[in-house]
């Protein structure tokens, strides 16, 4: 369990940089459904139960998946970038060119480092040893993959909102927002209502694609979808589901 909740930690983090770098506001939601998330745990954790745990870190990120990869080394490539100043005190005039040296050291040889092997850079022709403090290590994520990273924990996030995904998302946000407008109306939580949704065609697709499984949530015996009926409705509401703009509308009914 300490894993998985590492891992879930991880991947929260992995959606909200994944948000801001995609410029997808509803990344970051996790009511928004991702398509998947890939795992990797440290060698002593390999063998645990992690694999059996697996539904439950899917249902944490609400991710349709999660993948389990033996290493980070698809996930992630690592940079070195040189440092001049101690750089500068082995190698004098020839800085620069131990410079260019360590910032073309190879994920490969990097890791290996990391992991405590030696490490040489040959400048003017000699070799000499490479220091912990002679460089720092970047991590840049491979492909669409978000990487977040702790303690040899990765949970590498995928982005990409298919339309299937996005038309759920909006669906569990439409469902949020009704169960809040029926605990505001002061609603018993067996009332039945009438419920009236307006908007932009996305979000009316969204709705008329999940019809049946909206009116199970919010118990709704009758829909009204795109009918411009929401004024009609006892209670109502606007809705900004960031930049998909609509209105939703309900109506106790015994």
């Amino acid at each position: 369990m300490d894993a998985i909740r590492t891992l879930s930690t991880l991947g929260r983090a992995a959606r909200e940089e994944a948000g801001a770098k995609t410029g997808q506001p509803l990344v970051r939601k996790v009511r928004q459904p991702l398509a998947r998330v890939v795992c990797v745990v440290p060698p002593q954790s390999a063998g645990s139960s992690v694999p059996l745990l697996l539904d439950l870190l899917a249902a944490e990120l609400n991710v349709k998946r999660v993948e389990l990869a033996t290493s980070a080394d698809a996930l992630v490539t690592l940079e070195a970038k040189p440092n001049f100043r101690t750089l500068g005190k082995k190698f004098g005039k020839s800085t620069p060119a131990a410079a260019q040296a360590v910032a073309a050291l190879s994920s490969e040889q990097l890791r290996g480092f990391e992991a405590g092997e030696p490490l040489e850079i040959t400048v003017d022709g000699a070799a000499r040893a490479i220091d912990v403090d002679d460089l720092t290590i970047v991590r840049r994520a491979s492909g669409d993959l978000v990487v977040s990273e702790r303690g040899g924990y990765f949970a590498a996030i995928d982005p990409v909102l298919t339309p299937e995904l996005r038309a759920e998302g909006i669906v569990r946000e439409v469902v949020s927002a009704v169960q809040r407008m029926r605990k505001d109306a002061g609603l018993a939580v067996s009332d039945r209502i009438r419920l009236a949704v307006d908007g932009t065609p996305e979000l009316l697709g969204a709705v008329r694609e999940y019809r049946d499984h909206v009116a199970a949530e919010v118990l709704a015996r009758e829909i009204s979808i795109g009918e411009g009926k929401t004024r009609e409705y006892t209670t109502a509401q606007p809705l900004d589901l960031d930049g998909i703009d609509g209105s939703i509308a309900l109506t106790r009914i015994s």
